[in-house]
């Protein structure tokens, strides 16, 4: 989003030149019972009260109410009260202050290659008071938002940028919605952007209420909150984070009123790491009132206005409460982990998911296995499965270039039924992504799938930079370090305190912003004739085992495994007829260690698969009907059947 982004220390300039003389211009423009010239304080006018509670802050240059609202009020907030946008009241400001400004020609459209809505002209409102109304939402308050109707008498909601560009339009009946029926809508014909509903009359020096519809704001701004704005798409689309990026930068202080619903709570936790818990607060708006003798159900902020009244919703987003993470936690009031009820990413592999259930968000997972064992191509299908269930995500390979990451993705998405054979210029054969296939798996996962650039710097620091970044701005949940050697660790004399300093920042990185994180560390040398990866394999530092949540590794079956299995038991000779062996080492989470199970892997498509289903996925992007099934005649009923899985009591068995 293009915008103006005024430099607040010039609004602070403009207002110290006028100072004490900001003052009288708010008590005339706001009227102001019973004002003190002298002393600069008088009633409250947002409330009734017969004592002057509305103070003069000369350091803070601005009035506070030490009665029942509590709030703070500044010449702009003035301005926006009496129906300026943000810009304009700024330029008010300065104008008053004498103080040069070039905003230029604001309200130009500046979005390239964007549809533009065309504005809802209307001259009658009526129906949209009359059921604004019902809603407990005034004339003055829908005015105010530049609510209007259309002919149909549907609420119309203007979406406007920071620079007073009409960007988006809503709608929504103004009436009951009949089941099954859409609640709202946006404009055929015109584009629309993730924009955040009344930011245009924000004032970044005022706490901003994020509410999860248009009508909950119009009720906060009713309640006398105006410093609020609505969510555009649904509280499960969080592109807004990434939209507003900046302008949500600017505000020291968020105030979150989600619904009370089990969406809501899920925004609440996706959305509250991304803005930054340190600066956020939630509104606690009770689930359930008594009503006229019976127990009613209150979803969101309006429901509260309706049954109830202005200074109980005002006083319930006063009362936010600060966001809950802090450093310790009354263990009385912690619930018991269900990991079922645990969110997370599937690799997309029966055999594998059977065992770990999912890679649990808030989680470190360590990745290892000697050279040709198929990590990245693990990883790069686990990245791919994400992708298709909503989950984004952010990839730093240390090792290989983007462009050939970029490969990897085209042919796990692709697919046999989307490779051809082609023949080189030397004659040899190759298979090859036809251009349709790449074109829309660019198109259906834009904006979802991030990496790192080939020309930044490796050390930890830039790359925890780049993690924040992608998650608080686009909403990453998965993040793959493809592998440790090639992080530039931190200066430090003692190497493995470096190591398990690093593990310890990605842990920690992982359980703040609620992610999936997996760190791809490369094994020691192992003795020729024991391939496997145990607890010690690993390159570094034992820390990084024992802090790591799980570690998971792989190891090629070759024929010589085959040749040499006779003294196997017949388990694990089963195991022999896959490619990979896949072994989850430790796992703090169930409490288990050295599991195998088995991977069949397609060359073709440079996929792993352990069932049908899995040899012939098909990914979102791919809409094609295919009539005949893709059958691979390497998966017999008693791979399905057995589920591939050994658990190891010694060593000697493994082997």
């Amino acid at each position: 989003m293009i915008s103006i982004l005024i430099d607040r220390a010039d609004i602070a300039k403009a207002k110290e030149k006028l100072g004490d003389e900001m003052a009288h211009i708010i008590a005339e423009e706001l009227n102001i019972k019973d004002f003190d010239e002298k002393n600069l304080k008088g009633c409250c006018p947002f409330h009734s009260e017969d004592h002057a509670s509305f103070i003069w802050n000369k350091k803070a240059l601005c009035f506070r109410c030490f009665g029942a609202c509590g709030r703070n009020y500044d010449i702009i907030d003035v301005f926006m009260y009496k129906g300026s946008t943000y810009i304009e009241a700024v330029q008010k400001l300065f104008e008053l202050a004498k103080i040069p400004y070039a905003f230029g020609e604001h309200k130009l459209k500046t979005k390239r290659s964007y549809i533009y809505p065309k504005e809802v002209i209307c001259d009658n409102k009526s129906k949209v008071y009359a059921y604004l109304e019902k809603r407990k939402i005034s004339k003055q308050t829908a005015d105010y938002l530049d609510i209007r109707q259309d002919e149909q008498g549907n609420c119309v909601f203007n979406y406007y940028d920071v620079n007073d560009v009409l960007t988006m339009v809503k709608y929504r009946p103004s009436r009951m919605i009949h089941k099954g029926e859409n609640k709202n809508w946006c404009q055929r014909g015109a584009d629309t952007s993730p924009l955040l509903f009344n930011m245009n009359r924000i004032n970044p020096e005022q706490p901003l209420l994020i509410c999860s519809g248009e009508l909950d704001a119009a009720a906060a701004i009713e309640a006398g909150w105006t410093n609020s704005v609505s969510i555009p798409l649904g509280d499960q689309n969080l592109d807004f984070c990434r939209e507003c990026y900046d302008w949500l930068e600017q505000f020291h202080e968020i105030i979150i009123a989600h619904d009370n619903d089990e969406s809501g709570m899920k925004f609440y936790n996706s959305v509250n790491p991304m803005l930054g818990s340190w600066r956020c607060k939630v509104v606690k708006i009770p689930d359930h009132l008594e009503v006229d003798g019976k127990t009613v159900f209150v979803k969101d902020v309006n429901e509260y206005l309706f049954y109830t009244n202005k200074h109980t919703v005002l006083d319930a987003i006063l009362s936010a409460e600060d966001s809950p993470v802090p450093s310790v936690v009354d263990l009385s009031s912690v619930e018991p982990t269900e990991y079922e009820d645990v969110d997370g990413v599937t690799f997309g592999l029966k055999a594998l998911d059977e065992e770990i259930m999912r890679l649990f968000f808030g989680t470190l997972t360590i990745i290892s296995g000697q050279p040709g064992a198929g990590k990245s191509s693990l990883l790069t299908q686990l990245m791919c499965n994400a992708l298709d269930q909503g989950i984004k995500t952010w990839l730093f390979s240390g090792e290989l270039p983007n462009g050939v990451e970029k490969s990897w993705f085209n042919y796990i998405f692709a697919g046999r039924r989307n490779v051809e054979k082609a023949v080189s210029r030397r004659g040899n054969e190759y298979f090859k992504i036809p251009t349709e296939a790449r074109v829309a798996i660019n198109k259906t996962y834009k904006d979802k799938w991030f990496i790192y650039r080939d020309d930044y710097d490796n050390d930890l620091d830039s790359l925890i930079q780049s993690m924040t970044d992608v998650v608080r701005k686009y909403g990453v949940r998965l993040l793959i370090l493809d592998n440790f050697m090639t992080i530039d660790a931190e200066q430090d004399d003692n190497e493995l305190r470096a190591q398990t300093n690093t593990i310890k920042k990605l842990i920690a990185f992982a359980k703040k912003y609620n992610t999936a994180v997996i760190l791809v560390c490369h094994p020691r040398k192992t003795e020729k004739n024991n391939p496997n990866i145990g607890i010690y394999d690993i390159a570094g530092t034992s820390n990084i085992i024992n802090l790591a949540h799980r570690t998971i590794s792989l190891r090629r079956v070759t024929d010589d495994d085959r040749d040499n299995s006779a003294h196997l038991s017949e388990k694990r000779k089963l195991l022999l007829k896959y490619d990979v062996i896949v072994t989850i080492i430790k796992d703090r989470m169930f409490g288990r260690s050295n599991i195998d199970t088995g991977v069949f892997y397609d060359s073709e498509s440079r996929r792993f698969y352990t069932t049908q289903e899995e040899f012939d996925k098909r990914y979102s992007w791919d809409t094609h009907t295919y009539n005949e099934p893709l059958i691979s005649e390497r998966i017999d009923d008693e791979s399905e059947v057995i589920g591939n899985r050994i658990t190891n009591t010694n060593g000697d068995e493994r082997n």
